[in-house]
């Protein structure tokens, strides 16, 4: 298979990850990514894949260990340096030789070395996966950042003190003071790298910006380049490549910031460039380790020369012993800081940093490097150590995602934000003012009516954040029932031919806008079923309807349609209230009531002849022109908040900000009608012309 098909087959892999994780919300995306990879293992594909793990180590993890420096609370992590050095040193080779020594002495044909080296894959705390298991997680500040700061450094310890174990399986001989000399001078000369590295790209700037040559795509070219350069330039001077391209992202964070309109297109750009990167890496990270275990697992699992149930038990036995050892390690660490009393009453803390402790693909990666041949002479055992490092690997991963929830506080639940959702509410009041008090026509008052349905939508989506999960999926559920109620309605009057298919893509653009709203969150598997299956179905049992409501027939809608539209729209509203009437034994009273109370008042703006003006209304630049001022106002409100204390100067900004990125996308829309809608018109003329 050709890398061209490789890479798509790829990209779609980590989409269809994401849009799962979405359907299935309790289960982490990391476990189906790599559930993923294990299915893409067994197909053609992961047979086309040839693992390398320097191009892997290069091309993957260290941009993303370059972004999480950048990205990193280094202030924070300072605090806890003490702990996270002897976690990404002391910890590691604690482990290395711990798990060397019980490897080598339950299979003792395995040489020490290689068993040394199986520990040194194992001993780093892998940061992708870290992040990836606590990020959903209410785990203490000071645990994460002790985490973050050890999955930073730490892969220099294992990468260096496996390369010693290697040299000593092929040449016999080991110095522990030449790898101990050998780890810091690496560290060390790679944390120069990154110093380095970073001043040469300032450097660079400064002369860019002396002959008045900015530009915000090499900019952001450079910084993509600046992991890539630090990693090679150390692995020359054979440094740790992984230091330097952390240091290198640490450092790129820090420095003198300027407000000028340059650096902030420079920032929008950079951060959405970077967010994109780094979901599409962290997917590939976990793909690639489901790829492997397929690849590492079958010749052993297979294979007569072992016993599967032993295989098994040795692989439980490593595991448990791996987070034996760690946690040895870190109770030693409290126990000589803080005695014996506040160390006893930091248990939670200790086993959180326990578990934390998870390994990724860095290990198998690391792994991988073991020879194929000793001396001239085949290394059999080689594959039995890449079948025993992924399956402890996984192991780990498996453990972490039960164990951290249960030591953990639960699950992240939004902060609830009733400053914002005053803020809006202040300027819906200051809307509806302007409708009463000023003389509008009939278009000005659809747009501000449209302006006022945004802001309530916002307010609505601020409520929804700020739900528990289970409320969310609920919230979600009904929605999606309501969307389900209203297409099947439609779809029926379209069926009798109560509407032609101008009046029906009108309506049913309508629905989209609602369901956007449901699809933009976390999905229910019954949400996913009501909202999309459901509708695959329909055209899968109707597919003359389908083509037919998608003929190529007129676009625009007269009174006659509106009136049609209306009492469709009446008649689906009612069947969607007798729904939610049954549903009351079913969902939360109150989140019923507010359904209930919201499809009412829809119905109130239809009678009154608004509801569908107002979304057409959407199509004229008069709306933006609303929209915009809607923003002023905003911006006038959070001004007075914050004078009178009722917000933060920091909440004030990051309400601005918000602000300032949906005026600019508004501004960014098409002033005018759309092109199909002008060229309607135009037809509707003509047509009246020659009648």
């Amino acid at each position: 298979m050709g890398l061209i098909e490789i890479i798509i087959i790829l990209a779609i892999a980590i989409t269809l990850s994401n849009v799962l994780a979405k359907v299935f919300p309790s289960f982490p995306i990391f476990m189906i990514q790599i559930i993923t990879g294990i299915i893409l293992g067994l197909t053609e594909v992961g047979s086309s894949i040839n693992f390398e793990p320097e191009v892997f180590l290069v091309m993957i993890i260290a941009p993303l260990l370059f972004r999480e420096g950048e990205t990193a609370d280094i202030p924070s992590i300072l605090k806890h340096f003490g702990l996270i050095l002897l976690l990404a040193f002391g910890g590691v080779l604690f482990t290395i030789f711990g798990l060397g020594y019980v490897l080598h002495s339950i299979l003792p044909a395995i040489p020490i070395a290689a068993c040394l080296a199986f520990g040194a894959s194992l001993g780093p705390t892998d940061a992708v996966a870290v992040s990836s298991l606590a990020k959903r997680l209410n785990i203490p500040e000071s645990v994460m950042h002790v985490l973050e700061g050890e999955g930073l450094i730490n892969d220099a310890t294992g990468v260096t003190a496996f390369q010693f174990a290697v040299a000593a399986l092929l040449t016999g001989q080991f110095s522990a003071a030449d790898a101990s000399i050998s780890l810091l001078t690496s560290s060390i000369i790679g944390a120069v790298v990154g110093f380095v590295v970073v001043w040469i790209k300032n450097e660079a700037i400064k002369i860019i910006e002396r002959i008045s040559a900015q530009d915000v795509s090499a900019y952001l070219l450079i910084e993509l380049i600046l992991p890539f350069a630090a990693y090679f330039i150390a692995e020359v001077f054979h440094a740790s490549g992984i230091i330097a391209a952390v240091v290198t992202g640490v450092l790129q964070a820090t420095g003198f910031r300027r407000v000028t309109l340059f650096d902030a297109q420079l920032s929008n750009v950079t951060e959405s460039s970077w967010s994109t990167i780094s979901f599409t890496l962290n997917g590939l990270v976990f793909i690639f380790l489901g790829i492997e275990l397929t690849q590492v697992f079958s010749p052993i699992w297979n294979s007569r020369n072992y016993s599967n149930m032993h295989l098994f038990s040795i692989v439980l036995l490593l595991t448990l012993l791996l987070f034996v050892l760690r946690f040895l390690f870190v109770s030693a660490f409290y126990l000589l800081t803080q005695g014996w009393k506040k160390s006893h009453a930091q248990l939670r803390d200790r086993l959180l940093l326990t578990f934390g402790g998870v390994k990724g693909t860095v290990s198998i990666a690391t792994i991988f490097i073991l020879p194929t041949t000793i001396n001239g002479m085949d290394f059999p055992e080689r594959s039995l150590l890449l079948f025993i490092t992924a399956c402890v690997t996984f192991l780990t991963l498996v453990v972490g995602m039960i164990v951290l929830p249960l030591l953990s506080d639960g699950e992240v639940v939004p902060p609830t934000d009733p400053k914002s959702m005053l803020i809006f509410r202040e300027v819906i009041s200051e809307l509806y003012d302007d409708i009463e008090n000023q003389d509008l026509s009939e278009k000005e008052r659809f747009a501000l009516q449209a302006v006022i349905a945004n802001y309530q939508n916002r307010i609505q989506l601020v409520f929804n954040n700020s739900m528990p999960e289970s409320a969310q999926q609920e919230f979600q559920e009904i929605q999606a029932l309501i969307i389900s109620v209203e297409r099947d309605g439609l779809d029926e009057s379209f069926r009798r031919h109560q509407i032609d298919s101008g009046a029906y893509r009108l309506y049913s653009r309508f629905i989209s806008n609602v369901s956007e709203s449901v699809t933009k969150q976390m999905l229910s598997l019954l949400s996913f079923w009501l909202i999309f299956v459901r509708r695959i179905i329909r055209v899968i049992m109707h597919p003359k309807m389908f083509w037919q409501r998608r003929e190529k027939r007129r676009e625009t809608v007269d009174n006659e349609d509106i009136t049609s539209l209306r009492k469709i729209f009446m008649r689906n509203s009612e069947a969607i209230l007798d729904s939610l009437e049954n549903l009351r034994d079913v969902y939360d009273e109150e989140l019923i009531d507010f359904f209930v109370d919201e499809r009412k008042n829809l119905m109130r703006q239809v009678s009154g002849h608004g509801l569908f003006g107002t979304y057409l209304i959407q199509q004229d630049p008069l709306y933006t022109k609303e929209l915009v001022r809607g923003y002023y106002l905003e911006r006038k409100k959070i001004d007075e908040f914050e004078v009178n204390g009722d917000i933060s100067n920091y909440a004030a900004n990051n309400y601005r900000h918000q602000v300032n990125q949906l005026e600019s996308y508004a501004m960014q829309q098409p002033a005018d009608p759309s092109i199909r809608f002008v060229i309607n018109r135009q037809r509707k003329k003509k047509k009246k012309l020659k009648d």
